[in-house]
């Protein structure tokens, strides 16, 4: 009976080890990221997915930084990872759609916009993601649509400042 326990105990040890300098990691990259230090927080999520290549925020933070700094196809494979270890993550499909875009894949894009919406409906950042996309190509009636569901699940002062966008695209 000790040996189990012993071992137990062990296997919680190194356990709690482990996971420590990921928690730590991401933690570094999120407070680097408020500092808008861009290689500190590439390194420390990168460490982190060296340790834990299935760490869906990690992947999630360093594809949003490496579609900023202009490497869309490493920035797909980060939202792809995040995805994968989190299928309800709205943003992280958005933030692939939006690589997708740079990589002149609208197709695959709208997909990826259309299923942040499917799993992440109460997030109205999912919401206000498709509607500037739509804009962009002109479909002004569906992204009218798009704030308008956003309008609906935001807070109070996010929603008065949709409500200021619906405005500017006019009535329908």
């Amino acid at each position: 009976m000790k040996i189990h326990l012993t071992a137990l105990l062990a296997i919680a040890a190194a356990t709690t080890a482990w996971a420590g300098p990921v928690e730590d990691g991401v933690a570094r990259g999120m407070k680097a990221l408020e500092a808008r230090d861009v290689v500190s927080a590439m390194a420390a999520f990168t460490e982190v997915l060296e340790a834990d290549p299935r760490n869906v925020t990690a992947a999630y933070e360093r594809g949003r930084l490496l579609l900023v700094i202009g490497e869309p196809g490493n920035a797909v494979a980060d939202f792809t990872t995040a995805i994968l270890g989190d299928p309800a993550f709205g943003r992280a499909y958005v933030g692939r759609a939006q690589a997708k875009l740079v990589l002149k894949d609208a197709e695959s894009a709208i997909a990826d916009f259309d299923q942040a919406i499917r799993v992440a409906p109460q997030d109205f950042e999912v919401h206000v993601a498709r509607a500037a996309f739509r804009v962009r190509i002109g479909n002004l009636p569906g992204a009218r649509e798009d704030l308008t569901n956003a309008k609906a699940v935001a807070d109070e002062a996010t929603a008065a400042k949709i409500g200021q966008m619906l405005e500017r695209l006019g009535a329908p």
